[in-house]
């Protein structure tokens, strides 16, 4: 029997993130009772509801129906109770979903989580790096420039970061990453959370972009990146480029085979200081 749910309610149902067995049985009851479920993927969601034997009409809502989708879903919340459900995880993260529940709120409808899966918290917890804090940034941008100009701007939080990336940009990602955050910061890349084929690459960024660089890059990755501390996510002291730090890190560089050109530039670029100085503070390292 389904449960009886208050009228004109807006649930955010919480969904799998790969292993469908993760899905709780109050979001299953939910989908169950409730009138239409507004699905970010149409297709997603009727395999999750196909193999719970669940028969409630389903709506595309994605980014670009938005527009004429809020409007029919929130005619049909004045009589009846709506599931929002995105493709994969919580919804309202990366989604359009935040906007939705703040039209709903805005006409007095009554909004409720169905908490569960969620990418973010998985990698997180999992990657060994500190997540007493952390800042979400969802997917990092898509062109060279702009993806750029966004780390710099990170290069100095304090907290862990978090970032979804995919697999066709991840190895230029990682690139970045080194060059502006350094080869010796940590970082956790995790690929395929709760499927068959999950995996965590844990170490610092020039150990796991030389990983990926060797190896097939598949699948949703997330990244869990060490904020600006001493392997504390940040919370101890801050890292400073003094010339103790751009000669360690000119030795990784050298040692994992970066030629000395490059290498002066990449800590060039991490560390504010002038290449000619970079150069001359390490002269005296070789490989």
């Amino acid at each position: 029997m389904y449960p009886c749910l208050p009228v004109s309610t807006l649930y955010l149902v919480a969904t799998p993130i790969g292993n469908l067995q993760d899905i709780s049985p109050r979001a299953l009851e939910t989908l169950r009772a409730v009138s239409l479920i507004a699905a970010e993927d149409t297709r997603t969601a009727k395999q999750l509801l196909n193999y719970f034997d669940i028969h409630t009409p389903v709506t595309s809502f994605f980014e670009h129906s938005k527009q004429n989708k809020i409007e029919h879903i929130l005619e049909a919340l004045e009589k009846n109770n709506v599931a929002v459900i995105s493709e994969a995880g919580t919804p309202g993260v990366n989604d359009p979903g935040y906007e939705l529940v703040r039209e709903a709120l805005a006409r007095g409808h009554r909004v409720s989580p169905i908490p569960g899966a969620s990418a973010v918290l998985t990698a997180l917890v999992a990657s060994g790096i500190n997540a007493g804090a952390f800042y979400y940034v969802g997917f990092l941008p898509r062109e060279p420039q702009g993806r750029r100009k966004f780390l710099r701007e990170l290069v100095h939080e304090r907290d862990t970061i978090v970032a979804f990336e995919t697999p066709h940009r991840l190895r230029d990602a990682l690139k970045d990453l080194e060059n502006i955050f350094g080869a010796t910061r940590k970082i956790c890349v995790a690929r395929e959370l709760t499927k068959k084929f999950e995996e965590f690459q844990r170490g610092m960024i020039g150990q796991v972009r030389e990983h990926f660089d060797k190896n097939e890059v598949r699948g949703e990755f997330t990244l869990v990146i060490e904020g600006r501390g001493t392997g504390d996510g940040g919370r101890g002291m801050e890292v400073v480029w003094d010339d103790a730090r751009i000669v360690k890190e000119m030795r990784v560089l050298l040692k994992k085979g970066v030629p000395r050109t490059e290498a002066v530039k990449r800590i060039a670029k991490a560390s504010g200081r002038e290449r000619r100085a970079v150069y001359e503070l390490t002269l005296n390292e070789s490989r």
